[in-house]
């Protein structure tokens, strides 16, 4: 492991070398701060977890989620993420950066995932095991979105975004997230370099025991209905413009019937006074 003055150090080399100033600003020298403020905190929460694995049980990995970037905070973030901590150790975490139940980790071993909202497990050392031999499939689907990015380019360029269905259901409990490019790169590798993940089936749908669930938590299957259903809306929302709009007809034929607003009809009788 690197030493953590030198990485510090390292990355004020990079920064001064990147500026164009010769000194960092205050908005770099805050986002270092915080940034070295992170890295010891995490260095201390890992020793806290460790008591908490199997004789030779070894961690392979890190996969962190939070509710401000790609992922799509279904696991653990609760209602409107609201926490109230009770511990010391938990209210000096809220203190220092500001965070309820927003930032999340699911572990790799080489036995099982384990998961974690931070403040839960500072407050009542709370997480939830999901060995591998209890999970039969997981679901990786790429999801792709494209936007038009404006700010780069004029006119804009067409964008392509892509996101990752992450799912799997270990006994009676289901995981499922949505992952950025970078988050489903540390997963790919995990599939590939964790024995026990090697005999999991990795596909596109998702498995479910129960029927119920098959439907009711299914995020495929709720991505691809909420897909159908905004083109299903937009096309009905043209089809009521243009009823009103040729036939007159519809909830929008008033928003075409210029003789009936007041202020046409206003400037109509002036026009015959």
């Amino acid at each position: 492991m690197v030493n953590p003055f030198k990485a510090v150090i390292n990355q004020i080399n990079k920064d001064i070398t990147t500026s164009k100033n010769k000194e960092l600003n205050t908005q770099q020298k805050r986002k270092l701060f915080n940034q070295t403020k992170m890295y010891i905190f995490l260095q201390d929460f890992i020793e806290k977890m460790k008591p908490y694995l199997e004789d030779g049980e070894e961690i392979h990995a890190y996969l962190p989620m939070t509710n401000d970037g790609q992922n799509a905070s279904v696991v653990g973030l609760g209602l409107l993420g609201m926490y109230h901590p009770e511990s010391e150790e938990a209210k000096a975490y809220v203190k220092d950066f500001n965070d309820l139940r927003g930032n999340r980790i699911l572990i790799f071993t080489d036995q099982r995932m384990i998961f974690t909202t931070i403040i839960e497990f500072l407050d009542q050392r709370t997480f939830f095991s999901y060995p591998y031999t209890t999970i039969k499939a997981i679901t990786l689907k790429e999801n792709k979105m494209n936007y038009f990015d404006w700010d780069d380019s004029f006119p804009p360029k067409r964008v392509a975004l892509y996101t990752y269905t992450f799912d799997f259901e270990s006994e009676d409990h289901i995981f499922s997230e949505l992952l950025g490019q970078h988050d489903a790169d540390i997963l790919k590798r995990q599939l590939l370099e964790i024995p026990a993940l090697q005999t999991i089936l990795v596909t596109r749908k998702v498995y479910r025991k129960r029927r119920f669930d098959r439907v009711v938590n299914n995020p495929v299957l709720a991505y691809r209905l909420m897909y159908y259903f905004s083109i299903f809306a937009a096309i009905t929302f043209l089809l009521i413009l243009a009823l009103g709009g040729f036939f007159h007809i519809g909830p929008a034929k008033q928003m075409f019937d210029f003789t009936t607003t007041p202020t046409i009809q206003m400037l109509l009788n002036r026009s015959f006074l």
